[in-house]
């Protein structure tokens, strides 16, 4: 149905009508509406938004900037990692070097010392085998000059003896006193 009176006529009871000073009169506040916020508004949500593009510009420069510092540092990281562990089998290296030289001066030493101890065993062996001798040659002539001097008194002890002993003493004397003034005579210098 249509209303010759200018409006729409819709079923059902509800008229509808179109208000043309209305339209116009809501386009044209529409229009200063849309130009104050084109004028007033715009300008500074585009500043905002510049604002805010430069910001997450510059956080994805620093980020992009931080995520290649990330891989120099894991760069540098597995570098000073390779290097330590180089310089950790080289003082290994170098350990186990002074190791074996320490052991085989110890060694050496501990051989010179067993040379030095054996030497010193024998020394004192031999020192306490000629000290044992001296004193068994000590001992054996004391004990002979007691089994001789028992002897000697025993037979000495009967005056029979002691005139033969006497007499044997004398003829010894003899015979060194007739010595001795033939080696005078065959010495012209002595007198």
């Amino acid at each position: 149905m249509i209303d010759t009176s200018g409006g729409v006529l819709a079923a059902g009871g509800y008229q509808i009508t179109f208000d043309w000073p209305v339209f116009f009169s809501q386009l044209f506040g529409f229009a200063v509406i849309v130009f104050v916020i084109w004028k007033w508004v715009v300008p500074p949500v585009k500043r905002l938004m510049a604002k805010s593009q430069d910001a997450i510009a510059k956080q994805l420069t620093e980020s992009d900037h931080a995520a290649q510092q990330l891989e120099e540092a894991k760069r540098s990281y597995a570098n000073a990692l390779t290097e330590a562990h180089s310089e950790l089998e080289q003082i290994r290296a170098d350990a186990r070097a002074d190791a074996e030289y320490i052991v085989a001066q110890m060694r050496e030493a501990a051989a010179a010392e067993v040379e030095r101890v054996r030497r010193q065993g024998r020394d004192q062996v031999a020192q306490l085998r000629r000290q044992m001798v001296r004193d068994l040659e000590t001992d054996l002539a004391a004990a002979m000059l007691a089994i001789t001097e028992e002897k000697v008194r025993d037979q000495v002890a009967t005056p029979e003896a002691k005139s033969d002993s006497i007499e044997r003493f004398l003829e010894d004397l003899e015979i060194l006193a007739n010595s001795s003034s033939a080696k005078r005579q065959a010495q012209p210098g002595w007198n």
